[in-house]
């Protein structure tokens, strides 16, 4: 097992679980959205492909994504969760979380720093110059002022961050997600967001590997350990599989296609009038 992947398991994980912390279970209603779009497409080049059924029967899920290969896919779930997060990466993480709220921040502001690297060309992508100029002055002064990016001074000046990922830049270009995927020690995931990891990861291949493996394994254990308190939400529900992968293409989609908040979208529209004399 390619040590290299385990800590990406951490941040998917955070990521899924920071997703479950901002709503509850018992209320949240997980809609696939129906098309004959085809998922595995980023363009569609004719009227007849755009009729086509391309899901093969399966639903289709949030930024069209398909959960194609649900059997596997459960198998390493069970290798990840049950396994790996349970007998490793949580009891580390609980370990992490006793250093002191300072010592944890000023890791977080340190990843934080370096992913501001990524934040500035990704953002000219999208179209965010401002964005892009404001992660590069962040960069600057986080680096310089802020010693490495241990300390926030940015912020602090009115630099707020523009996080941006290639993952969200390729969805924002038209890229579907694609299969979703279950993948031992890296964790959920899909080919657009593979794609986009690689992509996001080129500066670290200059990099010596030791250095990168520790960086991954360390901000791993950060990002792990900071979404304890929602532990719960996944080990009690009815199916953590469906659950985590809902929560994760849903955190994805919503990346891309933000949801002002109090909207709430309907793929179809309907008179109200109709619904007041059905009423009446």
């Amino acid at each position: 097992m390619s040590t290299q992947f385990l800590p990406k398991f951490g941040r998917k994980l955070g990521t899924v679980l920071a997703v479950l912390g901002l709503c509850s279970f018992s209320s949240l209603s997980y809609a696939a959205a129906h098309s004959t779009y085809n998922p595995m497409q980023p363009r569609q080049l004719s009227a007849v492909a755009a009729q086509a059924d391309y899901s093969y029967g399966y639903s289709i899920l949030s930024g069209h994504a398909l959960d194609s290969l649900e059997e596997p896919n459960r198998a390493m779930w069970y290798l990840n969760y049950d396994i790996f997060d349970h007998y490793i990466l949580r009891p580390v993480a609980h370990g992490y979380a006793y250093l002191p709220q300072g010592v944890q921040d000023s890791m977080g502001n340190f990843f934080a720093n370096l992913d501001e690297v990524n934040n500035i060309p990704n953002n000219i992508f999208v179209g965010n110059v401002g964005g892009s100029a404001v992660s590069l002055g962040r960069l600057v002064v986080n680096s310089t002022i802020g010693l490495l990016g241990f300390f926030d001074v940015a912020t602090q000046m009115g630099l707020n961050a523009h996080p941006m990922n290639m993952e969200t830049v390729l969805g924002k270009g038209g890229v579907e997600q694609g299969p979703f995927l279950m993948i031992p020690a890296y964790g959920p995931t899909t080919a657009r967001d593979l794609n986009g990891a690689v992509i996001d990861g080129m500066p670290w291949y200059a990099v010596s590997w030791p250095i990168t493996i520790g960086k991954w394994a360390l901000q791993g254990v950060h990002n792990r350990a900071q979404l304890i308190p929602q532990e719960g939400m996944v080990d009690n529900a009815m199916d953590p599989y469906i659950t985590t992968r809902d929560s994760f293409l849903m955190y994805d989609e919503n990346a891309v296609n933000p949801v002002q908040e109090g909207v709430v979208e309907s793929e179809d529209d309907f008179d109200e009038a109709l619904l007041d004399e059905i009423d009446g």
